[in-house]
């Protein structure tokens, strides 16, 4: 089923995307995925875990710092007991976050070092419970609550391992506090009860939180698969808009464009941009002799030709239509688009297509070649058509099979013409 009657997924990415549809129809507060999904949104959802276990546990530690002063303040003569039990929570701390930073690609190393974090949070705040001495001590066994929150909200561990975080803590809490003969009965319960209710109830939010994280990615993936496929059938759209159907060659309205880019290109740079203007010869005369199937088979050969001669990719053959040719060259002065003009010429020697209306008995073409320095000149892109249009006619006129060069500032003059760049080209035409 298509997400759209105007969008067309790949046949790759429709059952992808029927699954998808399936998974966002389930009800319920927990949603699960198949293997090849939840690999999916293992990586998708990592990058971000990590940055918010990395963040949460910086602040975790700041925390356990600034805890000092609450042990300045309410228990001074414990400092020392208590600041070595904090040195060795922080110390594990950092160790533990120094692993997953290096270790950054691991998708199972930060949920591992947070599950080790809580229990030796929760541990060093059961040891400074039963420090002897401690003042607060009615009130310490509340902090194994903050622990739970920081478990199941504020570090993004998924379900499984935030519900092994908060059985870890709540029993190290059972271990410490229920022993404890310096509390009444009712100063173990009331915190166990509230601790209890908490982790239920951050556990149920963890849950919830993580369902609606993969709904999210569903609704992300889904929009990836169809934007992708929106962006495949532009860009097929802008290939067919941009190409000539029957040679596959740049089409007209890119060819302008392309001319015009260069031209700016080359005005800006002070770089010199050749035009070369290709006609095949006498090719009405092929048409009427062969049939137009033929001549459509003699312009596809043409037009690889003329695509294997090419130099660079910044180099732009198209189709200015009918069986005339157009080769944008950027950068290019005019011992190059000379030199071109001649490869294009044993191009179309090598191919060898016969042709019985030519006075050589073979397909031929004339080129016509115009430079100009963008920079020098107030001229128009449209300038530098005319002038390789107008070399083209001074080949033709000549004889044919030829190339000609129309040099600037000499409007009023014959462009040069020359024979084509390759020995074979000019011992077939005599």
């Amino acid at each position: 089923m298509n997400p759209s009657p105007f969008i067309t997924l790949p046949k790759r990415d429709q059952a992808l995307d029927e699954l998808i549809g399936r998974q966002l129809s389930r009800k319920g507060w927990v949603l699960t995925f198949p293997p090849e999904l939840e690999e999916r949104f293992n990586a998708h959802i990592h990058a971000s875990r990590h940055r918010q276990i990395v963040r949460t546990a910086l602040v975790g530690i700041a925390f356990l710092f600034a805890f000092v002063i609450v042990d300045l303040v309410y228990r001074p003569d414990l400092i020392v007991e208590l600041s070595i039990i904090r040195a060795g929570v922080i110390g594990v701390l950092v160790a533990a976050l120094s692993l997953v930073i290096a270790q950054r690609h691991d998708t199972r190393l930060p949920g591992l070092m947070s599950i080790l974090g809580i229990s030796v949070a929760s541990l060093g705040a059961g040891l400074m419970l039963v420090t002897v001495g401690n003042p607060i001590v009615r009130y310490e066994p509340y902090t194994f609550i903050l622990v739970a929150v920081i478990a199941n909200i504020a570090l993004p561990l998924r379900p499984p391992q935030a519900l092994l975080a908060s059985g870890i803590n709540f029993a190290i809490a059972v271990y410490f506090i229920l022993p404890l003969p310096t509390l009444t009965s009712d100063e173990k319960t009331s915190p166990l009860i509230f601790l209890l209710a908490t982790t239920t109830l951050t556990l149920l939010a963890n849950l919830r939180i993580e369902t609606i994280e993969r709904k999210i990615f569903l609704l992300y993936l889904r929009e990836k698969l169809r934007g992708e496929a929106l962006l495949s059938e532009y860009r097929s759209l802008d290939h067919i808009s941009n190409t000539d159907a029957l040679t596959d060659l740049a089409n007209r309205r890119l060819f302008d464009e392309c001319l015009r880019q260069s031209w700016e290109t080359a005005r800006f740079s002070g770089e010199p941009l050749t035009l070369l203007m290709i006609d095949i010869d006498h090719f009405k005369g092929y048409n009427d002799t062969y049939g137009h199937p033929a001549g459509d088979e003699c312009l596809k050969q043409v037009a690889a030709a003329l695509k294997a001669s090419t130099r660079a990719e910044s180099d732009l053959p198209a189709r200015f239509g009918g069986e005339e040719f157009a080769l944008v060259l950027p950068n290019c002065e005019e011992n190059g688009g000379l030199r071109m003009a001649g490869r294009i010429h044993e191009a179309i020697a090598r191919i060898d297509i016969p042709h019985a209306t030519s006075p050589l008995k073979r397909l031929s073409v004339s080129i016509g070649v115009a430079t100009e320095r963008p920079s020098r000149t107030h001229h128009e892109p449209r300038s530098l058509l005319i002038r390789a249009d107008r070399a083209l006619y001074a080949a033709k006129q000549a004889g044919r099979n030829l190339t000609s060069l129309d040099n600037p500032g000499e409007e009023d003059r014959q462009p040069s013409a020359a024979k084509s760049g390759s020995d074979t080209a000019e011992q077939k035409a005599s």
